[in-house]
């Protein structure tokens, strides 16, 4: 997880963005963390298949689990000739603190 703070952080001064990859994190039993590419003519291609990856765990808890988990479903099975939807970094830090989250959740008694 990192903290919300980083969902605002503003590139550093004369830097053209981040790095070429970002990463799809999804929380079961064991941690899971699934580099993906942030531009680059196979970046739709590629980032749709890492999130498919994690909808074809075992341990996906399913799209109705929370709203990362519809998120990562959403991304996993959309077209490929359109990036939207794909996302970007903060997408993928969102999707993957809204699932860890449902993950704690759900691990605690009664939830």
């Amino acid at each position: 997880m990192q903290p919300p703070s980083a969902l605002a952080q503003a590139p550093a001064p004369g830097r053209k963005g981040g790095p070429p990859w970002g990463v799809l994190r999804y929380t079961t039993d064991s941690s899971y963390v699934v580099r993906t590419v942030t531009r680059g003519p196979d970046r739709i291609a590629v980032n749709r298949a890492a999130a498919r990856r994690i909808t074809e765990l075992p341990e996906f808890r399913g799209a109705r689990a929370g709203q990362g988990e519809a998120w990562l479903s959403d991304c996993a099975n959309g077209p490929l000739s359109v990036s939207e939807g794909v996302g970007g970094p903060t997408e993928w830090l969102r999707a993957g603190n809204l699932q860890h989250m449902t993950y704690v959740v759900r691990s605690l008694p009664g939830g």
